[in-house]
């Protein structure tokens, strides 16, 4: 599990970063055609139109594989450990990714009577 913790298995999805560059398409294209037809603002919007589409259906994709990667994440160290702690490391202070393992390793140890 922690390979693929190192590996990137579980990190943030990539949709958010496309959603980003389309939002910056969408300015690029807004701020050109406002300069191009003396601030008409429907033609600015209309003309970056499809890019900010494409940012709020991105961003829909992320969220989606957002909670796809949480909930492997949350099986996988429950697999590997042989208990959940989720709600419990959600009051803790943030964690990154090898943290939260860590987190989780501490818990092991202490259930087995190994005190860290």
């Amino acid at each position: 599990m922690f390979d693929k913790i190192q590996n990137g298995d579980f990190d943030y999805s990539h949709y958010y970063t496309e959603a980003e560059a389309a939002r910056q398409e969408y300015a690029s294209i807004f701020q050109k055609v406002m300069k191009e037809t003396g601030d008409d603002y429907s033609m600015a919007r209309s003309a970056a139109r499809m890019k900010n589409v494409r940012a709020l259906k991105l961003d829909e994709e992320g969220h989606m594989d957002e909670f796809r990667i949480l909930k492997q994440l949350r099986e996988s160290l429950q697999l590997e450990f042989g208990f959940d702690l989720w709600d419990e490391m959600m009051n803790e202070p943030p964690m990154d990714l090898e943290e939260l393992y860590d987190f989780y390793c501490h818990e092991k140890m202490r259930r087995n009577g190994l005190d860290v």
